[in-house]
């Protein structure tokens, strides 16, 4: 019988400071069966980006999007490109991590920022039900943050913009 209480409680706890405790597709193997079809369908849409009708997946979508229009409102200024968006007022919240992020003192700081962001959203949006469909939308958001911040390594980001800024330079000796 698939009872999402069984399989929530059957979960590793996440923490950002931790590395993702599974893939993204064993993830999906271990809830296959052990969740109903309809959060199975709900959970392998995340990663689709097919929402379908969630409305916390619509809430979570929206926060996203708000987010990455105040980051890119704020690009926009620093370059003193013309502003798009006529809000005038906007989350204090993301307005906060907004400017941390943009004086961040390299990308990957920036985007770690952004990312704690989102998983701290997530933490909160579980509240006081812990096997809710809401929390397992929430474990399955915050799983996929981890696996993202997994992907980022220091040493390989300083190779590859090594070896793009070689390449540059080789380009404009030849030039």
């Amino acid at each position: 019988m698939a009872s999402r209480y069984y399989f929530l409680s059957s979960l590793s706890m996440l923490r950002f400071s931790d590395s993702a405790p599974m893939s993204w597709e064993d993830f999906l193997s271990q809830a296959r069966g052990n969740v109903s079809e309809s959060d199975y369908r709900t959970l392998s849409s995340i990663a689709d980006g097919n929402k379908l009708s969630n409305s916390f997946l619509r809430k979570w979508d929206e926060l996203n999007r708000k987010l990455d229009d105040a980051v890119n409102e704020r690009r926009r200024k620093a370059l003193n490109r013309a502003q798009q968006s006529s809000v005038v007022f906007r989350d204090f919240d993301i307005e906060k991590v907004t400017n941390a992020a943009l004086n961040a003192k390299n990308p990957l700081e920036a985007e770690l920022v952004l990312m704690r962001f989102r998983y701290d959203w997530l933490e909160v949006q579980k509240g006081f039900e812990p096997f809710s469909e809401t929390a397992l939308l929430c474990y399955a958001l915050q799983l996929r943050i981890l696996l993202r911040k997994d992907l980022f390594n220091v040493e390989a980001g300083n190779e590859q913009f090594r070896s793009m800024f070689d390449n540059i330079q080789k380009e404009l000796k030849v030039d």
